[in-house]
């Protein structure tokens, strides 16, 4: 061990041991740790009670005609905790005067299945689902839909009818950074939300998506604001949204205006995530942060995102995930399997667009073209990792030796923990 840095890993629900000799380690970053708020009901509260750009929920119900109310929730894809979220806010609107028969709990599905019942007590909270109505989004019902005509740069805004024709139209989400967005909340509760496929099909496409990892870019990302002028559109009154550490802790409540109260969440989430890191590093090895963000290699892919902008071009990425459930997506193997070449799917994914399952197989062959990716898992084979042009390691130990043997010997090893929820600043 003499000469040896030595840290443990999350991986899976356990653990691994990874050893970097010194002469190559260049350091472990993760994301800032903010604290967990204590008394999470009181906080939420606390935004409820003092709204970011628009009156109080009660002020907005007494200026309404009818009572008519949608509140829109994640589905359990998401790491929200509504269930938190939900009892402060329905007691609110109780003491609007709004009865448990004109309140609807809307859940935001996007492109993912339904809900199933079973599923609805984890997700909302002990008794909710038995007293409000509760319906899941169907992107492909287009009778449930409605059209609110394009925004500038042509794309339809077909949302859900339920929420557009509402009296009070009540959004939740939290935020955290996303690869695509810039972050998530806000916004993205109706755009992918509430939209039908053909919205969400274009918005995600090759035009709008961005070409390079976008954790934390907002200005100028047209991705992000092609949904935030379709979510205005359906003139949501009122967003609650959390902040939380990568404990999924709560660190902030906002509450109020669709643009304002969530960029007030967003400079919150930054201060968490965003991190100065090097660039052109030689060999990253990125750790997602364990169960259940390494559950699939679908999931996992986000962690490769940061370790993009930090590798340097032909550099090496090492990624040490159980991923019990596989690939974890039929379309997203297909086409990485069925390519001569990371960019095959690149170019497919320019002519043919968005599906469910083919925007990962971009993404993932995007970081394919940086650089190799070695994968350490108990559960993917080689055949598979090699048909998806990655190589496979039985452990850490010979993934590094693999690394240093194609960077060299005197290469320099950075760690990224909890990877998939790091902005790596200035690196865009």
């Amino acid at each position: 061990m003499n000469g040896m840095h030595v840290e443990t890993i999350p991986y899976g629900k356990s653990e691994l041991t990874l050893r970097i000799p010194r002469e190559n380690y260049a350091g472990t970053l993760f994301p800032n740790y903010h604290p967990g708020i204590e008394d999470e009901a009181g906080e939420i509260l606390r935004a409820l009670n003092h709204p970011i750009g628009t009156p109080t929920i009660r002020e907005i119900v007494a200026k309404k005609k009818g009572r008519k109310t949608v509140v829109v929730v994640n589905d359990p894809t998401r790491p929200t905790a509504t269930h938190k979220l939900l009892p402060p806010l329905m007691n609110e609107l109780e003491a609007c005067g709004i009865s448990d028969d004109d309140i609807l709990i809307l859940i935001a599905t996007g492109t993912h299945r339904a809900v199933r019942p079973e599923e609805l007590e984890k997700l909302l909270g002990e008794g909710i689902a038995d007293r409000y109505r509760v319906v899941n989004h169907d992107c492909l019902d287009l009778t449930n839909m409605v059209d609110l005509g394009t925004t500038s740069r042509g794309i339809p805004v077909i949302l859900n009818r339920l929420f557009c024709e509402a009296d009070i139209k009540i959004l939740t989400g939290s935020i955290h950074p996303h690869q695509g967005a810039g972050f998530s909340g806000g916004r993205k509760s109706i755009l992918p939300g509430l939209t039908s496929l053909e919205t969400l099909k274009l918005h995600h496409g090759p035009e709008f998506r961005p070409l390079e990892p976008a954790m934390g870019w907002l200005e100028g990302n047209t991705f992000h604001l092609q949904a935030m002028e379709a979510a205005k559109k359906a003139k949501p009154d009122f967003i609650l949204n959390l902040v939380q550490n990568q404990k999924r802790e709560i660190t902030r409540a906002v509450a109020g205006d669709l643009e304002e109260a969530w960029m007030t969440g967003v400079r919150a989430s930054r201060e968490i995530f965003e991190i100065e890191t090097p660039k052109e590093v030689d060999i990253v090895v990125t750790v997602p942060g364990g169960h259940p963000r390494d559950f699939n290699l679908y999931q996992s892919q986000k962690s490769m995102a940061a370790a993009e902008r930090v590798v340097k071009r032909g550099g090496s990425v090492i990624l040490p995930v159980e991923c019990p459930d596989g690939v974890g997506s039929k379309l997203f193997f297909e086409w990485m399997a069925s390519a001569a070449c990371p960019e095959d799917v690149m170019e497919r994914f320019r002519v043919e667009g968005y599906d469910v399952g083919t925007s990962k197989a971009w993404l993932y062959a995007r970081c394919l073209l940086k650089a190799e990716v070695i994968v350490v898992s108990d559960y993917l084979d080689e055949k598979t990792l090699g048909q998806m042009f990655t190589r496979k390691a039985p452990d850490l130990d010979t993934a590094l030796s693999m690394a240093l043997e194609r960077q060299g010997r005197s290469a320099r090893v950075l760690v990224l923990r909890n990877a998939a929820d790091m902005i790596p600043k200035g690196n865009r």
